[in-house]
Parts: C-alpha cells; structure tokens; sequence
C-alpha cells in the first residue's frame, strides 16, 4: 500500500465571460481569467480520479454556473466564493489559492485582479463566522 503525499492542483487562465463589475458598461459580459492552486494530501500512486482533486469541478462552477449568475459587483465575491466550493467538495484540500482577473479594462496593463489563499484552518474559522452572524 502506497503512502500519501501533498499534490498541488492547478487551473491556469480560465476563462468565461460573465456580468462583473461596479460600472454601467461593465453589466454586459466581459471575459474574466480564473486560477486557481489547490494543495492537499492524496495517494502517491492515484489509480482512479476519486484519489485525487478533481478540477472539473471548479471547471463547471466558473464555466457552466457562473454564466447563470445575475450582476456581481466585486472580483473579491466570486474570489470566495471559489475558495468556499473547494474546502466544501474535498476534505482532504489543506490550502488553496484562487485569484481573478479582467483582462481587458485597461489597454495600459495586461489585467487587474484580486487574489485570496486560505488554508483549511481558515475557511473553518470564516466560515462559522459566517453563520453566526
């Protein structure tokens, strides 16, 4: 019997195209770059895709959900919201990193963006914050 290891997941460049933003113009759908690092302890020999993280999940949430959404105001939103999903489907996620850009509002930088990390201890600690307020 193998061991477990710490396996780092990642999703690099993402996109969609949804409504995001605190502007007029910004109600119509713009692209957005989602990435994402999940760090976590799984088999060292994986034999099947339930022995590790599966990405397609954060593939369907940004990709097929997202489109669904109403207006978002904040990056820092769907930032969170990210975050949350991943501690939530896998217990075994120690630590993930999930950041968000827009890549086309300003011809003078490649994108702007936010970026959150938390750690397994953190998401408990907000999240029971969350449901006590």
């Amino acid at each position: 019997m193998y061991s477990e290891m710490v396996w780092r997941v990642y999703v690099k460049n993402l996109e969609t195209n949804i409504k995001i933003g605190i502007h007029a113009h910004e109600h119509k759908p713009q692209r957005v770059l989602v990435n994402a690092t999940v760090t976590g302890r799984y088999p060292s020999h994986p034999s099947s895709i339930n022995d590790c993280f599966n990405y397609d999940h954060i593939h369907k949430l940004v990709v097929t959900e997202w489109q669904k959404r109403p207006q978002t105001k904040l990056l820092e939103t769907l930032v969170v919201e990210v975050l949350e999903y991943i501690f939530r489907i896998d217990n075994r996620v120690e630590a993930a990193k999930v950041s968000l850009c827009k890549p086309d509002i300003f011809q003078t930088a490649e994108s702007v963006g936010v970026e959150a990390e938390w750690t397994r201890e953190e998401y408990v600690r907000l999240c029971s914050n969350k449901k006590t307020s």
